[in-house]
């Protein structure tokens, strides 16, 4: 019987090893294939997202012909997904270290895909409720319904991404996944607060809702505030807004007022009475105790009952009008570009600076009157007040209190709130000068934090008093023994944490007003700025423990002050105190 030559077995073995060889040689190539589209298709992601955040806005989200920019962050980590489930990455995906990264690669690819595809939804169901008639109450209310429910739908579907796990992960995938996951909570922190805010504005229009509007004016500042100026009730309706008769809070005045200081108020404030005058009221940055005090202020005056208090200032109306457009009130037409002009300037041109003054009336709550007016009869461009939105929020030039602790809770957690919380840092400049030269007032901190056992603070206030020769007594002064005119009289006021200690302005314990406002602290010092002058104040205080945040809350003035954070390992941030920098160290 014939068989295989004494040479076959190995001639088989050989050319089963050349054929395994073979094998491993093509599965490399396609592994390497594979790798390079994996990495084309991450880059191509990552581009996208940067293209989307550059130009993804209000503005965008409403115009039905705008690219979706999203769209492509869903297909190329899609497409970087899919290539990583490929089954020839299968046997690398096991591997002890090279396959926890393959893994993780992939779960940060699947995340990316489904974000993408959760914010063009969004996008789509936006764009459906903003091209809605939205021209009477019922549609106004369905419409804010619709954009409730998208962002609320977004809301829920975010917090059901996954990372994975973060264990074990080298070099530039650890990288890429910090990154991922900082960019992550961001978005959804900002879609919570949106779905949030939106969920709690339809509550709002759909009504019946009754509050109490304080406008306040960025020329006489206070904590956190302008000075509240006018008041009146407004009350809504299924999605229809009434304003009442505009007052002028000098004429609301409460002596021997039945209305308890609240205990920011009584404990730091107390000689300023600011539940009998109102023009006192936002001395404390802590809007929810300003809020509380104001409501029951109203009741004790009228004898109405308001759920709540909106509080908003030439920024904020300004934001409005842009989705007006302009508006006829004061006998002349306010638009975005001079409101600001007209209400820190112009409207007191020709009086006499005399409280007596039977024409000294703020025109700020007769224009918000009329921005109200403006939007009852439709046209109001949603899209661009929103774009705006976050800057007036975050400048505190809107600000929105409830009397019920749910609806509280839900303007807190958007934003909207002007709660101070235990990391807080605001540094104030308030006029008790009795003028309006806060427009001419340039003010500038420097924080810096020096760590140690526990952490040295220093804040340094630089005021300078621009005031041109020849203001109207009522801008400038009419002079007194302590102010003469031009002479802005500051109360220089830092609000800080709670548990700081060892507090001192310009190196010694002095100060005219001091003292625990809930989670913080406050001290205050009063200080004349003359014309030219730049007068400089340091308030410095620890902290007792070695690390920490401060996070600076917006002193809402007109224009912005500046602060600048800086720590020794030389890390500095400069901004407007409207865009909320903070330090951690």
């Amino acid at each position: 019987m014939n068989g295989p030559g004494p040479t076959a077995a190995p001639a088989r073995r050989r050319w089963l090893w050349a054929l395994l060889a073979l094998l491993v040689v093509a599965w490399i190539a396609g592994v390497v294939i594979l790798a390079v589209r994996i990495d084309r298709h991450i880059r191509a992601g990552i581009a996208a997202v940067s293209t989307a955040q550059a130009n993804t806005d209000a503005i965008t989200i409403s115009n039905p012909n705008a690219p979706d920019l999203l769209a492509p962050v869903s297909a190329d980590f899609g497409a970087a997904r899919r290539d990583l489930d490929n089954p020839l990455l299968w046997p690398a995906r096991w591997l002890p270290v090279a396959g926890r990264q393959i893994r993780a690669v992939r779960n940060l690819a699947a995340a990316a895909e489904q974000v993408g595809s959760i914010g063009q939804t969004a996008i789509d169901q936006a764009r459906a409720a903003l091209r809605a008639p939205h021209a009477t109450g019922p549609q106004r209310v369905a419409a804010i319904s619709a954009l409730a429910s998208a962002a609320s739908t977004a809301d829920a579907r975010l917090s059901k991404v996954s990372l994975g796990s973060r264990t074990a992960l080298v070099g530039f995938v650890r990288r890429h996944y910090d990154d991922f996951a900082t960019r992550l909570a961001k978005v959804r922190a900002g879609v919570h607060k949106g779905a949030v805010a939106a969920k709690q504005t339809a509550t709002l229009f759909r009504g019946p809702s009754h509050l109490l509007l304080l406008a306040a004016n960025n020329a006489e500042m206070r904590d956190g505030s302008g000075m509240f100026l006018s008041a009146t009730q407004v009350d809504v309706v299924d999605g229809k807004v009434t304003i009442g008769t505009v007052s002028d809070t000098a004429d609301l005045a409460l002596p021997q007022s039945p209305v308890p200081l609240a205990a920011g108020y009584s404990a730091v404030w107390h000689p300023y009475l600011a539940n009998e005058e109102w023009r006192n009221l936002g001395m404390s940055a802590r809007f929810d105790e300003t809020a509380a005090m104001a409501a029951a202020m109203w009741k004790a005056k009228t004898g109405q009952v308001v759920s709540g208090v909106m509080a908003i200032d030439i920024a904020g109306l300004q934001t409005l009008l842009v989705g007006t457009g302009p508006v006829e009130a004061a006998g002349t037409t306010v638009t975005p570009q001079n409101v600001t002009q007209l209400l820190m300037h112009d409207q007191y041109v020709g009086l006499t600076g005399d409280a007596s003054d039977a024409s000294r009336r703020d025109q700020l709550g007769r224009i918000a009157d009329s921005v109200v007016q403006a939007v009852q009869r439709g046209g109001f461009d949603t899209a661009a007040v929103a774009k705006q939105m976050p800057a007036t929020v975050g400048g505190r030039h809107l600000l929105l209190w409830s009397a019920d602790p749910t609806t509280e809770a839900a303007w807190q957690a958007a934003g909207v709130g002007g709660v101070l919380a235990g990391d807080t840092l605001l540094a104030a400049v308030q006029n008790v000068g009795v003028n309006k030269l806060d427009q001419f007032l340039t003010v500038s901190t420097a924080v810096r934090v020096d760590p140690g056992s526990s952490t040295g603070v220093s804040a340094t206030f630089s005021l300078v008093n621009h005031t041109p020769p020849g203001e109207p007594g009522y801008i400038a002064g009419i002079g007194t023994a302590h102010v003469p005119p031009d002479t802005y009289l500051a109360l220089v006021t830092l609000t800080m944490p709670g548990s700081a200690g060892d507090v001192l302005v310009d190196g010694k314990p002095l100060a005219n007003n001091a003292g625990f406002d809930g989670p913080t602290r406050v001290v205050a010092v009063l200080r004349p700025v003359a014309p030219g002058a730049n007068v400089r104040v340091t308030v410095t205080f620890t902290l007792p423990w070695p690390h920490g945040r401060l996070q600076v809350e917006s002193a809402a003035r007109l224009p912005s002050a500046t602060v600048s954070l800086a720590t020794p390992s030389g890390s500095v941030t400069g901004a407007a105190d409207d865009t909320r920098p903070a330090v951690a160290w």
